[in-house]
Protein backbone atom coordinates (compact mmCIF):
# COMPACT_ATOMS: atom_id res chain seq x y z
CA UNK A 1 0.00 0.00 0.00
CA UNK A 2 2.97 2.37 0.53
CA UNK A 3 3.50 2.71 -3.22
CA UNK A 4 -0.13 3.61 -3.77
CA UNK A 5 -1.95 6.87 -3.31
CA UNK A 6 -2.87 7.41 0.31
CA UNK A 7 -6.63 7.13 0.92
CA UNK A 8 -8.65 10.26 1.55
CA UNK A 9 -10.68 9.81 4.74
CA UNK A 10 -13.74 11.66 6.07
CA UNK A 11 -15.00 11.30 9.65
CA UNK A 12 -18.56 12.52 10.35
CA UNK A 13 -19.51 12.68 14.04
CA UNK A 14 -21.01 15.42 16.21
CA UNK A 15 -18.88 14.40 19.22
CA UNK A 16 -15.73 16.53 19.24
CA UNK A 17 -13.80 13.84 21.13
CA UNK A 18 -14.58 11.20 18.49
CA UNK A 19 -13.43 13.49 15.69
CA UNK A 20 -10.22 14.30 17.57
CA UNK A 21 -9.55 10.60 18.22
CA UNK A 22 -9.85 9.64 14.55
CA UNK A 23 -7.87 12.70 13.42
CA UNK A 24 -4.98 11.55 15.61
CA UNK A 25 -5.47 7.86 14.69
CA UNK A 26 -5.37 8.39 10.93
CA UNK A 27 -3.13 11.42 10.51
CA UNK A 28 -0.58 11.00 13.31
CA UNK A 29 -0.39 7.21 13.55
CA UNK A 30 -1.17 6.14 9.97
CA UNK A 31 -0.08 9.18 8.01
CA UNK A 32 -3.37 9.39 6.07
CA UNK A 33 -5.06 12.71 5.21
CA UNK A 34 -8.31 13.04 7.14
CA UNK A 35 -11.13 15.58 7.30
CA UNK A 36 -13.54 15.81 10.26
CA UNK A 37 -17.14 17.04 10.03
CA UNK A 38 -19.33 17.57 13.09
CA UNK A 39 -22.65 17.78 11.24
CA UNK A 40 -24.38 16.77 8.05
CA UNK A 41 -23.98 20.25 6.54
CA UNK A 42 -20.23 20.24 7.18
CA UNK A 43 -19.98 16.75 5.68
CA UNK A 44 -21.84 17.82 2.55
CA UNK A 45 -19.49 20.79 2.19
CA UNK A 46 -16.49 18.45 2.23
CA UNK A 47 -18.17 15.98 -0.13
CA UNK A 48 -18.99 18.72 -2.64
CA UNK A 49 -15.31 19.63 -2.97
CA UNK A 50 -13.64 16.23 -3.32
CA UNK A 51 -14.15 12.48 -3.40
CA UNK A 52 -13.21 10.40 -0.38
CA UNK A 53 -12.05 6.78 -0.30
CA UNK A 54 -13.25 6.03 3.23
CA UNK A 55 -16.00 7.63 5.33
CA UNK A 56 -16.82 6.90 8.97
CA UNK A 57 -20.38 8.09 9.55
CA UNK A 58 -22.22 8.39 12.87
CA UNK A 59 -25.85 7.25 12.68
CA UNK A 60 -27.14 10.15 14.77
CA UNK A 61 -26.27 13.71 13.80
CA UNK A 62 -27.84 17.02 14.85
CA UNK A 63 -29.13 17.97 11.38
CA UNK A 64 -29.49 14.62 9.56
CA UNK A 65 -28.91 10.90 10.03
CA UNK A 66 -26.24 8.46 8.93
CA UNK A 67 -28.54 6.49 6.62
CA UNK A 68 -29.35 9.62 4.60
CA UNK A 69 -25.67 10.53 4.34
CA UNK A 70 -24.80 6.96 3.35
CA UNK A 71 -27.25 7.10 0.44
CA UNK A 72 -25.89 10.49 -0.67
CA UNK A 73 -22.29 9.27 -0.52
CA UNK A 74 -23.08 6.08 -2.44
CA UNK A 75 -25.11 7.98 -5.07
CA UNK A 76 -22.34 10.48 -5.75
CA UNK A 77 -19.28 8.34 -5.04
CA UNK A 78 -20.13 4.59 -5.23
CA UNK A 79 -16.50 3.61 -4.68
CA UNK A 80 -16.32 5.22 -1.24
CA UNK A 81 -16.11 2.65 1.56
CA UNK A 82 -18.51 3.63 4.38
CA UNK A 83 -18.32 2.44 7.99
CA UNK A 84 -21.27 3.24 10.24
CA UNK A 85 -20.62 4.23 13.87
CA UNK A 86 -23.41 3.35 16.26
CA UNK A 87 -24.48 2.87 19.85
CA UNK A 88 -26.04 -0.45 20.91
CA UNK A 89 -29.56 0.97 20.68
CA UNK A 90 -29.15 1.61 16.95
CA UNK A 91 -27.55 -1.69 15.91
CA UNK A 92 -30.59 -2.63 13.82
CA UNK A 93 -30.27 0.63 11.88
CA UNK A 94 -26.57 -0.05 11.39
CA UNK A 95 -27.34 -3.45 9.88
CA UNK A 96 -29.94 -1.83 7.62
CA UNK A 97 -27.16 0.53 6.53
CA UNK A 98 -25.03 -2.46 5.56
CA UNK A 99 -27.86 -3.68 3.36
CA UNK A 100 -27.76 -0.28 1.65
CA UNK A 101 -24.06 -0.54 0.91
CA UNK A 102 -22.18 0.25 4.13
CA UNK A 103 -19.00 -1.81 4.45
CA UNK A 104 -19.53 -2.58 8.14
CA UNK A 105 -20.39 -0.94 11.44
CA UNK A 106 -18.62 -0.43 14.74
CA UNK A 107 -20.04 0.10 18.20
CA UNK A 108 -19.38 3.21 20.26
CA UNK A 109 -17.55 3.69 22.54
CA UNK A 110 -14.47 2.11 20.95
CA UNK A 111 -13.47 -0.11 23.85
CA UNK A 112 -11.73 -2.75 21.75
CA UNK A 113 -9.02 -0.88 19.86
CA UNK A 114 -7.69 -4.12 18.37
CA UNK A 115 -11.12 -4.77 16.83
CA UNK A 116 -11.12 -1.21 15.47
CA UNK A 117 -7.66 -1.74 13.95
CA UNK A 118 -8.75 -4.94 12.22
CA UNK A 119 -11.93 -3.37 10.82
CA UNK A 120 -10.15 -0.28 9.50
CA UNK A 121 -7.38 -2.37 7.97
CA UNK A 122 -9.99 -4.47 6.14
CA UNK A 123 -11.72 -1.31 4.97
CA UNK A 124 -8.47 0.22 3.71
CA UNK A 125 -7.55 -2.99 1.89
CA UNK A 126 -10.94 -3.05 0.20
CA UNK A 127 -10.28 0.40 -1.25
CA UNK A 128 -7.58 -1.13 -3.44
CA UNK A 129 -9.25 -4.46 -4.01
CA UNK A 130 -13.01 -4.05 -4.26
CA UNK A 131 -13.69 -7.80 -4.49
CA UNK A 132 -11.49 -9.15 -1.73
CA UNK A 133 -14.37 -9.46 0.72
CA UNK A 134 -16.33 -11.66 -1.73
CA UNK A 135 -13.27 -13.84 -2.06
CA UNK A 136 -12.69 -17.43 -3.10
CA UNK A 137 -12.26 -18.19 0.59
CA UNK A 138 -15.82 -17.06 1.40
CA UNK A 139 -17.17 -18.95 -1.61
CA UNK A 140 -15.29 -22.09 -0.59
CA UNK A 141 -16.52 -21.88 3.00
CA UNK A 142 -20.12 -21.40 1.83
CA UNK A 143 -19.86 -24.42 -0.49
CA UNK A 144 -18.71 -26.57 2.43
CA UNK A 145 -22.11 -25.88 4.01
CA UNK A 146 -24.02 -26.61 0.82
CA UNK A 147 -24.54 -22.93 0.02
CA UNK A 148 -23.93 -22.83 -3.72
CA UNK A 149 -24.25 -19.54 -5.57
CA UNK A 150 -23.77 -18.36 -9.14
CA UNK A 151 -21.72 -15.28 -9.99
CA UNK A 152 -24.83 -13.08 -10.19
CA UNK A 153 -26.79 -14.66 -7.33
CA UNK A 154 -28.58 -12.39 -4.83
CA UNK A 155 -27.31 -14.78 -2.14
CA UNK A 156 -23.83 -13.28 -2.49
CA UNK A 157 -24.85 -10.11 -0.67
CA UNK A 158 -26.72 -12.19 1.92
CA UNK A 159 -23.63 -14.32 2.56
CA UNK A 160 -21.45 -11.25 2.89
CA UNK A 161 -23.84 -9.67 5.39
CA UNK A 162 -24.14 -12.98 7.26
CA UNK A 163 -20.38 -13.28 7.59
CA UNK A 164 -20.07 -9.71 8.86
CA UNK A 165 -22.75 -10.04 11.53
CA UNK A 166 -21.56 -13.53 12.52
CA UNK A 167 -18.96 -12.11 14.89
CA UNK A 168 -21.41 -9.72 16.55
CA UNK A 169 -23.10 -10.38 19.89
CA UNK A 170 -26.59 -10.00 18.41
CA UNK A 171 -29.58 -12.20 17.68
CA UNK A 172 -30.49 -13.01 14.08
CA UNK A 173 -33.87 -13.92 12.56
CA UNK A 174 -33.67 -15.93 9.34
CA UNK A 175 -36.78 -15.84 7.16
CA UNK A 176 -37.59 -17.94 4.13
CA UNK A 177 -39.93 -20.51 2.68
CA UNK A 178 -39.72 -24.17 3.68
CA UNK A 179 -36.69 -25.84 2.13
CA UNK A 180 -34.69 -22.68 1.35
CA UNK A 181 -31.84 -23.66 3.69
CA UNK A 182 -32.41 -21.62 6.84
CA UNK A 183 -30.58 -24.06 9.11
CA UNK A 184 -27.70 -24.29 6.64
CA UNK A 185 -27.30 -20.51 6.79
CA UNK A 186 -27.46 -20.66 10.59
CA UNK A 187 -24.62 -23.20 10.63
CA UNK A 188 -22.64 -20.96 8.27
CA UNK A 189 -23.10 -18.03 10.67
CA UNK A 190 -22.04 -20.17 13.64
CA UNK A 191 -18.92 -21.36 11.78
CA UNK A 192 -17.91 -17.75 11.13
CA UNK A 193 -18.61 -16.58 14.68
CA UNK A 194 -16.38 -16.35 17.73
CA UNK A 195 -18.36 -19.32 19.10
CA UNK A 196 -17.39 -21.69 16.27
CA UNK A 197 -15.45 -23.93 18.64
CA UNK A 198 -18.49 -24.38 20.90
CA UNK A 199 -21.70 -26.39 20.32
CA UNK A 200 -24.29 -25.61 17.64
CA UNK A 201 -27.61 -27.15 18.65
CA UNK A 202 -30.79 -27.04 16.59
CA UNK A 203 -34.36 -27.57 17.77
CA UNK A 204 -37.58 -27.41 15.75
CA UNK A 205 -40.20 -25.60 17.81
CA UNK A 206 -43.01 -26.95 15.63
CA UNK A 207 -42.03 -30.61 15.94
CA UNK A 208 -42.59 -30.99 19.70
CA UNK A 209 -45.51 -30.52 22.05
CA UNK A 210 -45.32 -27.59 24.46
CA UNK A 211 -44.29 -29.75 27.44
CA UNK A 212 -41.66 -31.67 25.46
CA UNK A 213 -40.24 -28.47 23.97
CA UNK A 214 -40.04 -26.85 27.41
CA UNK A 215 -38.18 -29.86 28.80
CA UNK A 216 -35.93 -29.98 25.74
CA UNK A 217 -34.99 -26.31 26.01
CA UNK A 218 -34.75 -25.81 29.77
CA UNK A 219 -34.31 -29.32 31.17
CA UNK A 220 -36.16 -30.69 34.20
CA UNK A 221 -35.56 -31.71 37.81
CA UNK A 222 -36.06 -35.21 39.16
CA UNK A 223 -39.72 -35.87 39.93
CA UNK A 224 -40.91 -32.68 38.21
CA UNK A 225 -43.48 -34.73 36.28
CA UNK A 226 -44.58 -38.34 35.91
CA UNK A 227 -41.79 -40.44 34.45
CA UNK A 228 -38.93 -38.02 35.13
CA UNK A 229 -36.31 -40.26 36.70
CA UNK A 230 -33.49 -37.76 37.16
CA UNK A 231 -32.14 -34.34 36.32
CA UNK A 232 -32.16 -33.57 32.61
CA UNK A 233 -29.92 -30.85 31.23
CA UNK A 234 -31.72 -28.71 28.68
CA UNK A 235 -30.36 -27.26 25.46
CA UNK A 236 -29.73 -23.87 27.04
CA UNK A 237 -27.27 -25.62 29.37
CA UNK A 238 -25.75 -27.86 26.71
CA UNK A 239 -25.29 -24.99 24.26
CA UNK A 240 -23.58 -22.71 26.80
CA UNK A 241 -20.94 -20.54 25.07
CA UNK A 242 -22.30 -21.80 21.76
CA UNK A 243 -25.21 -21.21 19.39
CA UNK A 244 -28.84 -22.33 19.67
CA UNK A 245 -30.87 -22.47 16.46
CA UNK A 246 -34.63 -22.23 17.06
CA UNK A 247 -36.29 -23.38 13.84
CA UNK A 248 -39.95 -22.50 13.18
CA UNK A 249 -39.95 -20.13 16.16
CA UNK A 250 -43.43 -18.95 15.16
CA UNK A 251 -44.83 -22.31 16.36
CA UNK A 252 -43.68 -21.77 19.97
CA UNK A 253 -46.57 -21.47 22.45
CA UNK A 254 -47.20 -18.25 24.43
CA UNK A 255 -45.79 -19.92 27.57
CA UNK A 256 -42.56 -20.92 25.81
CA UNK A 257 -42.29 -17.44 24.32
CA UNK A 258 -42.34 -15.88 27.81
CA UNK A 259 -39.53 -18.18 28.97
CA UNK A 260 -37.47 -17.50 25.84
CA UNK A 261 -37.84 -13.77 26.39
CA UNK A 262 -36.51 -14.12 29.93
CA UNK A 263 -33.42 -15.99 28.73
CA UNK A 264 -32.71 -13.45 26.01
CA UNK A 265 -33.09 -10.52 28.40
CA UNK A 266 -31.26 -11.84 31.44
CA UNK A 267 -29.46 -15.04 30.45
CA UNK A 268 -31.39 -16.80 33.23
CA UNK A 269 -33.82 -19.73 33.13
CA UNK A 270 -35.36 -22.38 35.37
CA UNK A 271 -35.47 -26.10 34.75
CA UNK A 272 -38.99 -27.54 34.75
CA UNK A 273 -39.75 -28.12 38.43
CA UNK A 274 -36.68 -26.17 39.47
CA UNK A 275 -36.51 -23.37 42.03
CA UNK A 276 -32.98 -22.12 41.42
CA UNK A 277 -32.24 -19.86 38.42
CA UNK A 278 -29.47 -21.04 36.10
CA UNK A 279 -27.26 -18.84 33.92
CA UNK A 280 -26.37 -19.44 30.30
CA UNK A 281 -24.38 -17.66 27.61
CA UNK A 282 -26.01 -18.71 24.37
CA UNK A 283 -26.36 -16.89 21.09
CA UNK A 284 -29.82 -17.47 19.62
CA UNK A 285 -30.46 -17.72 15.90
CA UNK A 286 -34.14 -18.16 15.04
CA UNK A 287 -35.89 -19.04 11.79
CA UNK A 288 -39.43 -18.90 10.47
CA UNK A 289 -41.38 -19.47 7.28
CA UNK A 290 -44.19 -17.31 8.67
CA UNK A 291 -44.56 -13.56 8.83
CA UNK A 292 -44.02 -12.92 12.54
CA UNK A 293 -45.12 -9.30 12.22
CA UNK A 294 -48.53 -10.52 11.10
CA UNK A 295 -48.49 -13.03 13.97
CA UNK A 296 -47.84 -10.16 16.39
CA UNK A 297 -50.87 -8.29 15.00
CA UNK A 298 -52.98 -11.42 15.51
CA UNK A 299 -51.73 -11.76 19.12
CA UNK A 300 -50.08 -15.09 18.25
CA UNK A 301 -46.52 -13.93 18.85
CA UNK A 302 -45.08 -11.59 21.48
CA UNK A 303 -43.93 -8.27 20.09
CA UNK A 304 -41.18 -7.88 22.71
CA UNK A 305 -39.79 -11.33 21.79
CA UNK A 306 -39.81 -10.42 18.10
CA UNK A 307 -37.77 -7.29 18.85
CA UNK A 308 -35.27 -9.41 20.78
CA UNK A 309 -34.93 -11.99 18.01
CA UNK A 310 -35.08 -9.65 15.03
CA UNK A 311 -32.00 -7.48 15.66
CA UNK A 312 -30.71 -8.62 12.27
CA UNK A 313 -33.13 -9.94 9.65
CA UNK A 314 -31.84 -12.20 6.88
CA UNK A 315 -34.32 -13.23 4.18
CA UNK A 316 -33.43 -16.18 1.94
CA UNK A 317 -35.20 -15.81 -1.43
CA UNK A 318 -36.97 -18.91 -2.81
CA UNK A 319 -35.26 -20.87 -5.56
CA UNK A 320 -37.68 -19.60 -8.21
CA UNK A 321 -36.35 -16.08 -7.58
CA UNK A 322 -32.71 -17.10 -8.07
CA UNK A 323 -32.81 -19.41 -11.07
CA UNK A 324 -29.15 -18.69 -11.81
CA UNK A 325 -28.32 -20.92 -8.81
CA UNK A 326 -30.29 -23.97 -9.99
CA UNK A 327 -27.71 -25.52 -12.31
CA UNK A 328 -24.74 -24.97 -9.95
CA UNK A 329 -26.87 -26.58 -7.23
CA UNK A 330 -27.71 -29.50 -9.51
CA UNK A 331 -24.00 -30.15 -10.08
CA UNK A 332 -23.37 -29.87 -6.34
CA UNK A 333 -26.14 -32.36 -5.48
CA UNK A 334 -24.85 -34.81 -8.13
CA UNK A 335 -21.40 -34.72 -6.54
CA UNK A 336 -22.91 -35.03 -3.06
CA UNK A 337 -25.16 -38.00 -3.91
CA UNK A 338 -22.75 -40.05 -6.02
CA UNK A 339 -21.39 -43.13 -4.22
CA UNK A 340 -17.71 -42.88 -3.32
CA UNK A 341 -16.74 -45.51 -5.91
CA UNK A 342 -18.37 -43.39 -8.66
CA UNK A 343 -16.83 -40.01 -7.76
CA UNK A 344 -14.40 -40.34 -10.66
CA UNK A 345 -17.25 -40.44 -13.22
CA UNK A 346 -18.50 -37.38 -15.10
CA UNK A 347 -22.22 -37.62 -14.37
CA UNK A 348 -24.42 -34.80 -15.64
CA UNK A 349 -27.85 -33.94 -17.03
CA UNK A 350 -28.15 -33.34 -20.78
CA UNK A 351 -29.19 -29.93 -22.08
CA UNK A 352 -32.89 -30.83 -22.38
CA UNK A 353 -33.04 -32.02 -18.77
CA UNK A 354 -31.06 -29.01 -17.55
CA UNK A 355 -33.53 -26.68 -19.28
CA UNK A 356 -36.43 -28.47 -17.61
CA UNK A 357 -34.76 -28.23 -14.20
CA UNK A 358 -34.14 -24.53 -14.66
CA UNK A 359 -37.70 -23.83 -15.83
CA UNK A 360 -39.53 -25.64 -13.02
CA UNK A 361 -40.89 -23.45 -10.19
CA UNK A 362 -39.59 -25.55 -7.23
CA UNK A 363 -42.21 -25.03 -4.52
CA UNK A 364 -40.11 -27.21 -2.20
CA UNK A 365 -36.96 -25.18 -2.95
CA UNK A 366 -33.54 -26.75 -2.23
CA UNK A 367 -35.01 -29.75 -0.45
CA UNK A 368 -37.13 -30.65 -3.47
CA UNK A 369 -34.25 -30.07 -5.90
CA UNK A 370 -31.95 -32.30 -3.84
CA UNK A 371 -34.55 -35.08 -3.79
CA UNK A 372 -35.13 -34.83 -7.56
CA UNK A 373 -31.39 -35.09 -8.26
CA UNK A 374 -31.04 -38.09 -5.90
CA UNK A 375 -34.00 -39.79 -7.59
CA UNK A 376 -32.54 -39.15 -11.05
CA UNK A 377 -29.21 -40.67 -10.06
CA UNK A 378 -30.96 -43.78 -8.80
CA UNK A 379 -32.84 -44.21 -12.10
CA UNK A 380 -29.99 -43.48 -14.50
CA UNK A 381 -28.75 -46.00 -17.07
CA UNK A 382 -25.70 -43.97 -18.08
CA UNK A 383 -23.58 -41.03 -16.99
CA UNK A 384 -25.72 -38.67 -19.09
CA UNK A 385 -29.12 -38.08 -17.47
CA UNK A 386 -32.10 -37.13 -19.62
CA UNK A 387 -35.72 -36.09 -19.00
CA UNK A 388 -36.68 -39.74 -18.54
CA UNK A 389 -34.93 -39.64 -15.16
CA UNK A 390 -36.93 -36.63 -13.95
CA UNK A 391 -40.33 -36.75 -12.19
CA UNK A 392 -43.34 -36.30 -14.44
CA UNK A 393 -44.42 -33.01 -12.86
CA UNK A 394 -41.00 -31.47 -13.61
CA UNK A 395 -40.97 -32.67 -17.23
CA UNK A 396 -44.55 -31.56 -17.92
CA UNK A 397 -44.37 -28.24 -16.10
CA UNK A 398 -45.50 -25.50 -18.50
CA UNK A 399 -46.61 -27.98 -21.15
CA UNK A 400 -50.14 -28.61 -22.36
CA UNK A 401 -50.31 -31.98 -20.60
CA UNK A 402 -49.36 -30.38 -17.30
CA UNK A 403 -51.89 -27.61 -17.76
CA UNK A 404 -54.57 -30.12 -18.71
CA UNK A 405 -53.80 -32.17 -15.62
CA UNK A 406 -53.71 -29.22 -13.21
CA UNK A 407 -56.10 -26.75 -14.82
CA UNK A 408 -58.37 -29.10 -16.74
CA UNK A 409 -58.82 -28.84 -20.53
CA UNK A 410 -59.82 -25.17 -20.44
CA UNK A 411 -58.15 -22.93 -23.04
CA UNK A 412 -59.90 -19.70 -22.03
CA UNK A 413 -57.92 -17.85 -19.34
CA UNK A 414 -61.01 -16.98 -17.30
CA UNK A 415 -62.21 -20.58 -17.36
CA UNK A 416 -58.76 -21.93 -16.52
CA UNK A 417 -58.42 -19.58 -13.55
CA UNK A 418 -61.89 -20.42 -12.30
CA UNK A 419 -61.16 -24.16 -12.61
CA UNK A 420 -57.84 -23.74 -10.80
CA UNK A 421 -59.48 -21.68 -8.06
CA UNK A 422 -62.16 -24.30 -7.46
CA UNK A 423 -59.54 -27.08 -7.26
CA UNK A 424 -57.42 -25.03 -4.87
CA UNK A 425 -60.44 -24.16 -2.74
CA UNK A 426 -61.25 -27.87 -2.27
CA UNK A 427 -57.70 -28.52 -1.07
CA UNK A 428 -57.79 -25.58 1.34
CA UNK A 429 -61.18 -26.43 2.82
CA UNK A 430 -60.14 -30.06 3.28
CA UNK A 431 -57.64 -28.93 5.92
CA UNK A 432 -58.73 -28.92 9.53
CA UNK A 433 -57.46 -25.39 10.09
CA UNK A 434 -55.53 -22.83 8.07
CA UNK A 435 -53.55 -19.66 8.65
CA UNK A 436 -55.69 -17.27 6.63
CA UNK A 437 -53.19 -14.39 6.61
CA UNK A 438 -50.41 -16.73 5.54
CA UNK A 439 -52.68 -18.11 2.79
CA UNK A 440 -53.47 -14.60 1.60
CA UNK A 441 -49.77 -13.76 1.51
CA UNK A 442 -48.92 -16.90 -0.49
CA UNK A 443 -51.68 -16.20 -3.01
CA UNK A 444 -50.30 -12.69 -3.51
CA UNK A 445 -46.79 -14.07 -3.96
CA UNK A 446 -47.93 -16.61 -6.52
CA UNK A 447 -49.92 -13.98 -8.42
CA UNK A 448 -46.85 -11.73 -8.52
CA UNK A 449 -44.71 -14.64 -9.67
CA UNK A 450 -47.13 -15.49 -12.52
CA UNK A 451 -47.15 -11.84 -13.62
CA UNK A 452 -43.35 -11.70 -13.71
CA UNK A 453 -43.13 -14.97 -15.65
CA UNK A 454 -45.66 -13.71 -18.22
CA UNK A 455 -43.49 -10.63 -18.77
CA UNK A 456 -40.24 -12.64 -18.91
CA UNK A 457 -41.63 -15.16 -21.40
CA UNK A 458 -43.10 -12.41 -23.57
CA UNK A 459 -39.73 -10.64 -23.62
CA UNK A 460 -38.09 -13.88 -24.74
CA UNK A 461 -40.61 -14.27 -27.57
CA UNK A 462 -40.03 -10.68 -28.75
CA UNK A 463 -36.23 -10.91 -28.62
CA UNK A 464 -36.12 -8.75 -25.46
CA UNK A 465 -37.83 -5.91 -27.33
CA UNK A 466 -39.63 -4.05 -24.54
CA UNK A 467 -41.81 -2.03 -26.90
CA UNK A 468 -43.07 -5.13 -28.71
CA UNK A 469 -43.51 -7.02 -25.45
CA UNK A 470 -45.52 -4.16 -23.94
CA UNK A 471 -47.70 -4.05 -27.05
CA UNK A 472 -48.33 -7.81 -26.83
CA UNK A 473 -49.32 -7.44 -23.19
CA UNK A 474 -51.47 -4.36 -23.81
CA UNK A 475 -49.46 -2.20 -21.39
CA UNK A 476 -47.00 0.66 -21.77
CA UNK A 477 -43.21 0.03 -21.73
CA UNK A 478 -43.08 2.03 -18.50
CA UNK A 479 -45.59 -0.27 -16.79
CA UNK A 480 -43.68 -3.29 -18.09
CA UNK A 481 -40.41 -1.92 -16.70
CA UNK A 482 -42.06 -1.23 -13.33
CA UNK A 483 -43.52 -4.72 -12.99
CA UNK A 484 -40.30 -6.37 -14.13
CA UNK A 485 -37.92 -4.41 -11.92
CA UNK A 486 -39.83 -2.94 -8.98
CA UNK A 487 -42.26 -5.75 -8.33
CA UNK A 488 -39.48 -8.34 -8.36
CA UNK A 489 -37.91 -6.58 -5.35
CA UNK A 490 -41.01 -6.73 -3.16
Amino acid sequence: MTAMKKPEILVIDDEIEVGAFFHYYFQEEKGYPVAVANSGSEARAFLSKKSFDLALVDLKLPDTDGITLLKEIKDNNPGCVVIIMTGYSTVKSAVDAMKLGAFDYIDKPFDELEELDILLERALQSIYNKTWFISDELHKLATEFGIVVAADSPLKDLLLLSKKVATRKISILIEGETGTGKEVLARFIHANSLRSGSPFISVNCGALTESLLESELFGHEKGSFTGSQGVRHGIFELANKGTLFLDEIGEASPSIQVKLLRVLESGEFYRVGGEKPLKTDVRVLAATNKNLRDAVKDKLFREDLLYRLDVVNLHIPPLRERRMDILPLVDYFIEKNLPEEEKHLTVRFNNEARNLLQSYFWPGNLRELSNVVARSLALRDSDLLGPECLPRHVVLYGEEDFLAEHLGTKTNIDEALRDWSQRLLKVILSKGSIDFLELEKKLEQEAAWVSRRVIEETLVKTGNNRTEAAKALNITPRVLRYHRNEKSRE
